[in-house]
């Protein structure tokens, strides 16, 4: 059994024999694109959610962002990837959380873990402009048959 790690080689042929097989190629204009740079930026949230039906667009933010809001954690995550958001680091600590009450429901851990929940959730919904910088957010307990299980 043989195993390449990288690609082979080109054998190039000699100098002599290239130039007699392949005749010159007429000169061709480079396609003009437009660059990256050339192109004008938009914010992320203005942007047509891929995920949504009938091609709906992202909803216009409003002027001035909420000093409080009370959503659940499914809600959050939504308006955060709408907003171009990402919620990996908040899926972590939704599973740990979700673990600490199914094993003790009113325990001081479980309690700590929904406190680091809530206040990442908030800390990411500020840095999208999603709630105001001095604004509170309440984190709603979801139905038990929406959470999700393993």
């Amino acid at each position: 059994m043989k195993l390449r790690l990288w690609p082979r080689r080109r054998v190039e042929p000699p100098a002599e024999e290239a130039q007699q097989e392949a005749p010159p190629a007429p000169p061709t204009e480079p396609e003009q694109t437009p660059s990256a740079a050339a192109r004008p930026r938009q914010h992320a949230s203005t942007f047509a959610r891929p995920y949504a039906p009938d091609a709906e667009e992202a909803p216009a933010l409003p002027a001035e962002p909420p000093a409080s809001a009370s959503l659940t954690l499914e809600e959050a995550k939504a308006a955060i990837r709408a907003a171009g958001g990402d919620v990996i680091q908040i899926g972590f600590l939704a599973n740990a959380y979700l673990r600490h009450r199914a094993d003790e429901p009113g325990s001081r851990e479980t309690a700590a873990a929904r406190e680091r929940l809530r206040e990442l959730v908030a800390t990411r919904l500020k840095d999208r402009k999603l709630l105001a910088p001095q604004g509170r957010l309440e984190l709603l307990e979801e139905p038990e048959a929406r959470n999700r299980t393993a």
